[in-house]
């Protein structure tokens, strides 16, 4: 669970799996993108501007129209169809699931105001009173089993299938609560219902539009905070704010979502005043934000890496594998290309994710005993020399329109290992052509790019180190000793246990190189200096992150 780009939160904190062109813009761009046309700024007061109503006035101001720009465009709405981070932005604002994160991490209430586990392998959620969906029709308990029953069904082949995998039933138990129960224990499943596992529509909708959820003639149903009225694919969302939510009103009447692929034509959209803003920005492109916006950046927990198909030639050959891994200069990327706005990583889970699991000492320590191999072009061309390939061979890397950083890595790295007899060709493509190609086996050597969702490690490790984890173990990795830490750390319930399983794990892997952690990201938001977002923490934007938009004091 997590989103590949691109994962709720109110009354204690509502807030998922998983991505983010390099530039030359110009006002031809912009004119022909509309983002000038149609985004330009209303008079304060207008109808659909972003003045202030009548009567309240600074922070506590309404916010007629927020124009934010997006670094990559969308063909679905539903998450379960296309699972990206932008998915699950917009979607999170429409849909809310039974639990939240907070933007710091916590788990909370959501649609559900409580829940309980009266033993390893039940979880009982107590809905809230009074919700009821954007149409007006009544929130139920059968609506939160129709919509994980349609994640469930093969016929819809959600993304979130997987997820779900180890339930054994759901049900109504009552008019106001929801039981599921799972055929064997697992210890991060609480997290499955919050929004990066579970997004609530109603059962009416979800039978009308089987098949059809999230296009530009169905959109979306839930009971979030704004209710999505517009959907054209690769150029924007149209939001407003349902004011039958049962959460505080918002500040944020109306929102415009533009798709804006090219950062410069972003960044001239910004100084033009196009745009109030725009989020996810990769932090190396955020630096030329910060004179026209109020720029923030926030480490967000996200992990870039190469992952090697363990099964597929060259890369099942370990030597392959470290001559790539001495040929990436991780600290020069995170220096020049990301201008120290990452740390080096040393595995796929942040070290801030282990929480209650490990004191923070000691998961440094374990990180420190994984021996990824430095950048040295010697000890590549000797790990090649002893490889199955040492005469050099080919191989293609792939990268989203949306993450210019990761292309610049790759070039990066193209350019290291040409000096050893390896010819690595970098290719952008589309976000959405990105996506489709994690896990389908095509791509041999791909970018594994995760926002993880939760507080827990198992969230990157379990799916990514588990052999018996087909659907996300993209780089085919089975090694026994890593499979059985990782299913007896799902099975324990004591949080210590836990941790020392999980590290178990972690370290097993480093060794066998299935990925190349290269760093642990920072992203930026940058909004129009009189807004502010509060709260900026890693899981800031999980959720209805408009919710907390404000005027600047």
């Amino acid at each position: 669970m997590g989103w590949f780009l691109m994962n709720s939160e109110p009354g204690g904190s509502l807030s998922r799996r998983n991505v983010l062109r390099i530039a030359g813009a110009g006002m031809g761009l912009l004119a022909a993108s509309g983002v000038l046309a149609a985004c330009a700024p209303q008079p304060d007061g207008a109808e659909d501007g972003a003045g202030t109503g009548s009567g309240a006035q600074g922070a506590d101001a309404t916010i007629g129209l927020l124009t934010l720009a997006l670094p990559s465009s969308l063909s679905s709405l539903d998450v379960g169809r296309e699972s990206g981070v932008l998915n699950y932005l917009v979607a999170a604002l429409a849909q809310e699931s039974l639990l939240s994160v907070s933007p710091s991490g916590e788990l909370g209430p959501g649609l559900a105001a409580a829940w309980k586990q009266p033993d390893a392998r039940t979880y009982v959620y107590t809905l809230r009173r009074g919700v009821v969906f954007s149409d007006g029709t009544p929130f139920t308990a059968d609506d939160v089993v129709a919509s994980i029953e349609a994640i469930r069904d093969p016929d819809n082949g959600s993304a979130l299938s997987y997820a779900y995998a180890g339930v054994s039933s759901v049900r109504a138990t009552g008019d106001l609560e929801v039981t599921i129960r799972l055929t064997a224990p697992d210890a991060m499943f609480a997290w499955t219902t919050t929004a990066g596992g579970l997004l609530v529509s109603s059962r009416a909708f979800l039978t009308r539009n089987k098949g059809k959820v999230g296009t530009a003639q169905t959109l979306l149903l839930g009971t979030g905070p704004y209710r999505i009225t517009e959907f054209a694919a690769d150029d924007h969302v149209l939001l407003e704010r349902n004011d039958a939510w049962w959460g505080e009103k918002p500040a944020v009447r109306k929102i415009k979502l533009s798709f804006v692929p090219d950062a410069g034509t972003r960044l001239v959209a910004m100084k033009s005043g196009a745009v109030d803003g725009a989020l996810g920005l990769a932090s190396d492109e955020a630096r030329s934000w910060e004179s026209a916006a109020r720029v923030t950046y926030t480490g967000d927990r996200s992990v870039v890496s190469l992952a090697f198909d363990t099964t597929k030639a060259p890369f099942d050959d370990i030597h392959v594998r470290r001559a790539f891994a001495h040929a990436a200069d991780r600290a020069g990327m995170v220096k020049g290309l990301l201008h120290g706005k990452a740390e080096v990583a040393d595995a796929l889970p942040s070290p801030d994710m282990w929480g209650d699991l490990m004191p923070a000492g000691d998961v440094r320590s374990g990180y420190g005993a994984i021996p990824v191999p430095s950048f040295d072009l010697d000890a590549a061309r000797a790990e090649l020399a002893r490889s199955s390939a040492k005469g050099g061979f080919t191989a293609e890397l792939h990268y989203p329109g949306s993450g210019p950083q990761l292309g610049k890595a790759a070039l990066a790295l193209a350019a290291s290992l040409k000096k050893i007899g390896i010819t690595l060709e970098v290719k952008e493509i589309t976000l959405e052509q990105w996506v489709s190609e994690l896990g389908s086996g095509e791509q041999p050597l791909q970018f594994l790019w995760y926002f993880p969702v939760t507080g827990d490690p198992a969230e990157l490790a379990d799916p990514y180190l588990n052999a018996a984890a087909t659907a996300t173990n993209i780089a085919h990795y089975d090694n026994a000793a890593v499979n059985s830490a990782l299913d007896s750390a799902k099975k324990s319930t004591d949080p210590a246990e836990r941790g020392k399983l999980l590290m178990k794990a972690v370290q097993e892997a480093g060794p066998d190189l299935p990925y190349l952690p290269l760093w642990w990201a920072q992203s930026a938001t940058a909004l129009s200096k009189d807004l502010v977002l509060p709260e900026q923490g890693p899981y800031a934007l999980i959720g209805p992150w408009a919710t907390r938009v404000r005027r600047a004091a």
